[in-house]
């Protein structure tokens, strides 16, 4: 559950500037920003708890944490999200759907009228949403907002707005389109540290082995530069934690508290990752770590936004899961790490079980329940009661 606050907190720390050319002048507001990841989390966490990937008490918890990060982090409704800013999901937590073309060239004439609003309101739409930060992110709007912009950068290419739009892409939960963004803004802005910082964490959220190889190779490239950069350090932590590198991950987290006041916000949350990562790096806590591939042929069946669920069954028990990893993921590998927090109830959890059925499916709609074109693994038989790493590959379909 900390890696997601700790991806949001990190995210709702920078901020992000966009170069003006002559009359235009663009910048959004940290609260207005931060509302719209707000609510697109508390309606995750809602449909993961319907769901039953969170029990009730998983999920009031997940809810006072996402209520506290968001208080927190909106004191200063006036504070601009100028260009030393990052993303996510939040995260964690943010979970991230398929991306969807704001701008469809198809000859609508209703589409093209809309576009062309977008452009010409562009102003005003972010006057509106500079001046009311009380009113909060209308998603709506947010989509307007997108849009002109989008409109603007095809005629003006900007790092600064291309880096903007990226952010606004992740709120919007169009990973894809994020990630083509922050992309822009490299290749237009390679030292730019701010959207290196934004771009990392937005791979961190696709979550394959090779988007975590990639934002580790911008992270570091931002840290060879500025040693100092506290979010930088904090991501530095996160994929080694992420990988299974927990005494890294112990080094990371450490160097970060050092650097970084203890009224800080986002000071609980580092330490709380700090805690979990000494205790996995000891061997305190016990983990399953699953790698989970995809064969050839339905590696090209994969679809855009699909959810990747790991479980862990009693062979002999009920059907219900003892533990659940939930992910959206475009690409394999992947690699995932389950532990008693990954349990579905405080009763059932991994250390309590004697032996772990593992299995792993890929699920299109993004729901628990098993539908016709849903992928699978076959499922692996392991010993419990201490640490363990399995290996499955999807080769069927369903």
């Amino acid at each position: 559950m900390w890696v997601v606050a700790l991806l949001l907190l990190l995210s709702l720390a920078i901020a992000i500037v966009v170069v003006a050319r002559k009359r235009q002048s663009l910048a959004l507001s940290t609260m207005q920003a931060n509302r719209a990841v707000f609510e697109s989390r508390l309606a995750e966490l809602e449909e993961d708890f319907n769901q039953g990937l969170l029990n009730e008490k998983d999920l009031a918890n997940a809810k006072r944490e996402l209520k506290k990060t968001f208080v927190t982090d909106v004191h200063d409704p006036d504070e601009q999200v100028e260009q030393k800013s990052a993303s996510v999901v939040w995260i964690l937590v943010v979970l991230v759907v398929s991306s969807v073309g704001i701008y469809l060239l198809n000859g609508s004439w209703q589409q093209q009228r809309s576009a062309d609003e977008a452009l010409a309101n562009l102003e005003s739409r972010f006057e509106l949403l500079r001046t009311q930060p009380g009113q909060g992110v209308n998603r709506e709007e947010l989509e307007l907002f997108a849009l002109g912009l989008r409109q603007q950068l095809e005629a003006r290419p900007d790092a600064g707005a291309w880096s903007m739009y990226g952010r606004m892409m992740v709120q919007l939960d169009r990973l894809d389109e994020a990630l083509q963004s922050f992309e822009k803004a490299r290749q237009l802005n390679p030292q730019d540290h701010s959207n290196l910082v934004m771009y990392a964490q937005a791979l961190l959220v696709s979550g394959s082995d090779n988007d975590l190889a990639q934002a580790a190779g911008y992270i570091r490239q931002v840290l060879e530069e500025d040693t100092r950069n506290l979010e930088a350090l904090g991501l530095l932590g996160v994929i080694a934690f992420e990988r299974g590198d927990y005494d890294r991950a112990v080094q990371a987290f450490e160097l970060t508290l050092r650097m970084m006041r203890s009224e800080d916000p986002r000071y609980a949350t580092i330490e709380q990752a700090l805690a979990d990562s000494r205790a996995r790096a000891d061997g305190s806590v016990i983990t399953l770590t699953v790698n989970v591939d995809i064969s050839e042929q339905l590696r090209n069946e994969l679809r855009p936004g699909s959810t990747l669920f790991v479980f862990v069954r009693e062979p002999d028990g009920p059907r219900v899961p003892v533990a659940v990893y939930r992910q959206q993921v475009a690409d394999f590998p992947i690699t995932v790490t389950l532990t008693d927090e990954n349990a579905m109830t405080p009763e059932r959890t991994l250390s309590s079980v004697e032996n772990w059925l593992v299995g792993a499916r890929v699920s299109t709609s993004g729901t628990v329940n098993v539908q016709s074109g849903d992928m699978e693994a076959r499922a692996v038989l392991v010993e419990g009661g201490s640490s363990q790493t399995v290996s499955l590959r999807i080769t069927e379909i369903m």
